[in-house]
């Protein structure tokens, strides 16, 4: 935990710079968010391996789970020092683009011809983002530092990307 915790203030430190730069997408019929795509199990896995094992419940209480990823969250956004960083809700299309059924799906908004066999039928993958920011006017030009951004790529494993929101907001 040590380690992580001088490297946030690595992070910390480049906070008065400039936000990193990164070209807003076309809009699109959802909020878009720019950030980390992590699964439930790899947060559940980072709270187990930097958080006192001592102040996680019991590996077998039910609420075991969404407290060791809600307080893996939150490590994540103290160690980084990003003030916008949120969980989102995202989807996750399997080779590019989002299919319009699933948005309209997604939002109750489908043809009434659909039958509920059919409807249960319909698979819409979603994955949970760590969003530094939307392309909002107000988050995209509060979005983080490059120094903030290298120190969550390091940390999560991978980059970030824009994935659309599962709601609309528009």
């Amino acid at each position: 935990m040590s380690s992580l915790l001088s490297k946030s203030f690595d992070a910390g430190d480049s906070i008065r710079r400039r936000p990193f730069k990164l070209v807003r997408p076309k809009r699109q019929s959802h909020l878009q968010f720019y950030g980390y795509a992590v699964s439930r199990e790899w947060l559940i896995q980072f709270a187990e391996q930097n958080w006192p094992a001592d102040e996680l419940p019991d590996r077998n209480a039910k609420d075991y789970e969404d407290i060791a990823a809600t307080r893996a969250y939150k490590l994540i956004a103290d160690l980084s020092s990003i003030c916008s960083l949120g969980r989102k809700t995202c989807f996750n299309p399997k080779g590019g683009s989002v299919p319009p059924y699933w948005i309209a799906v997604y939002d109750g908004d489908y043809d009434d011809e659909l039958d509920d066999e059919e409807l249960m039928n319909i698979q819409i993958d979603t994955v949970v983002v760590l969003s530094v920011c939307s392309d909002e006017e107000d988050s995209f030009e509060e979005r983080p530092t490059q120094g903030q951004m290298d120190f969550m790529t390091k940390l999560i494993g991978h980059g970030p990307q824009w994935w659309m929101g599962c709601r609309s907001t528009y």
